[in-house]
């Protein structure tokens, strides 16, 4: 009796052509491509050819200064990372403990936290140096699969469902801060109404009032106050420099502005109130396997925030 022999319709002779053609869109540059791979240029363009001449297709667009994905390139970008990652899996389980995390691992995060997550992802580098990290800061929301990242840290209310897997890394909450230049010409409130008479520095869109809604830190009654801005920052980093210059009273995250409180750049008004704020998490598809990239940047952010094991997001019906 035969045995059955799996067939399949790779097309595609050399792994590295598909390293290579990753690299090459991953990192927007045939030049940088061909350093992390150990070849020359030519060379990598090459690959690229050839894995466009077997399947028929043209994935790059390359420039002097720029190269991109076609649509069918950044489709077939999608579909090869993940069996990338399969085999990167496939070979750090047979080498065992032996097997380090590499290669390149794209995050994205919000504007406003530089203060808070650069120093960690820092000490993340420093102690991983075989991985490339790189930071995109964006406000929007981004296709994780389409725009080629890793994992997302997202400051929110609430996530939305998905098939992500999540981390609650961090509950920002927000604390009434000033700064002591501005406190030295206008005494600091010591009830929430007295927050009325001074200048308020809006984090947010400028609006003509805004509704502050405040939590006593020993459970009692909430308060809410009507305050008229002075100013506003869509930025959080901004905002607090505004605060820290003497604009103003504000309202700001405290894993933001801490540094400034232990500098004495900033003051805690009224510390017996907070407002809750949102959580900060940490995204990944949640496929069978993970990269030991992503798998040790997930570890490193946990144990540096101290926080909760993951749950993985429902997919909306």
């Amino acid at each position: 009796m035969k045995h059955k022999v799996a067939e399949y319709e790779t097309l595609v002779d050399n792994v590295l052509d598909l390293r290579a053609f990753a690299l090459a869109i991953d990192l927007r540059s045939l030049t940088a491509a061909a350093k992390i791979l150990g070849e020359s240029k030519a060379t990598v363009s090459r690959r690229i050819t050839r894995l466009e001449a077997a399947l028929g297709a043209s994935l790059l667009r390359r420039t002097p200064r720029l190269v991109e994905p076609t649509d069918d390139g950044a489709a077939y970008r999608v579909r090869v990372r993940e069996i990338l990652e399969l085999l990167g899996d496939a070979n750090a389980a047979v080498r065992g403990a032996s097997a380090a995390p590499s290669g390149q691992l794209r995050i994205t995060a919000p504007p406003g936290l530089d203060g808070v997550l650069a120093p960690v992802i820092a000490r993340f580098a420093r102690e991983h140096p075989a991985v490339m990290v790189s930071t995109l800061i964006v406000s929007r929301l981004i296709d994780l699969d389409a725009e080629h990242v890793d994992v997302a840290l997202r400051a929110t209310l609430k996530l939305p469902d998905s098939s992500f897997v999540a981390h609650r890394l961090a509950d920002m909450d927000l604390i009434i801060v000033a700064a002591p230049s501005y406190l030295a010409d206008h005494p600091a409130p010591r009830r929430v109404e007295d927050l009325e008479r001074h200048r308020f520095v809006q984090f947010g869109e400028l609006r003509a009032t805004s509704i502050l809604r405040l939590r006593r830190v020993d459970g009692g009654e909430d308060e809410e106050l009507r305050l008229r801005p002075a100013s506003a920052a869509s930025d959080v980093s901004f905002a607090k420099e505004l605060v820290v210059a003497g604009a103003g009273i504000s309202v700001l995250p405290r894993v933001t502005v801490q540094p400034d409180l232990d500098e004495g750049r900033l003051v805690h008004v009224l510390p017996a109130y907070l407002t809750p704020g949102v959580g900060l998490h940490l995204l990944y598809s949640g496929g069978r396997f993970l990269s030991p990239k992503v798998r040790a940047f997930r570890d490193f952010m946990i144990k540096a925030f101290g926080t909760t094991p993951a749950r993985r997001k429902k997919p909306p019906r």
